[in-house]
């Protein structure tokens, strides 16, 4: 896990080719980031709100803007509220291909502690400190629309 801030780009880019040679769709949950391999699926929480999100890594982000560990795709920002912030300290989670398989739930596990994964082994519940329903399941296409 990479804690870190994050920006969205939008409108300027919609269309161009992104490093994976895809052209970016701004309503689509995706993201440049210089520290996860393009393709990859990741998520991120913003912990000051709760809200996470799945997005799939597909182009790179300028050396100017090396501090940033993550610039999401501005439907990703609309959802996880950071359009007025512009910036926002987040987490972000590399998931494998099991913790993708588990789609919306996918946040949750990426971010549970082990603490929590050790009490559910037993059967023992309880709240993992960020909202639920502020997850997204991207589904298995590279090119997700969001809901």
């Amino acid at each position: 896990m990479v804690e870190g801030l994050a920006s969205y780009y939008g409108s300027k880019f919609h269309g161009r080719r992104t490093a994976s040679g895809e052209v970016f769709d701004k309503t689509v949950f995706s993201a440049a980031s210089n520290r996860f391999p393009l393709g990859s699926h990741v998520a991120v929480l913003r912990p000051s709100n709760g809200l996470c999100v799945v997005v799939r890594i597909n182009d790179r982000m300028h050396r100017r803007h090396r501090a940033r560990v993550i610039d999401i795709s501005k439907s990703a920002a609309d959802y996880l509220e950071m359009l007025q912030a512009g910036v926002v300290k987040v987490k972000v989670a590399l998931l494998d291909e099991s913790l993708q398989a588990r789609g919306h739930l996918a946040c949750a596990d990426a971010f549970a502690s082990p603490a929590r994964e050790n009490a559910d082994a037993v059967g023992v519940g309880g709240d993992v400190g960020y909202n639920p329903s502020g997850m997204i399941n991207l589904g298995p296409s590279p090119g997700i629309s969001p809901p």
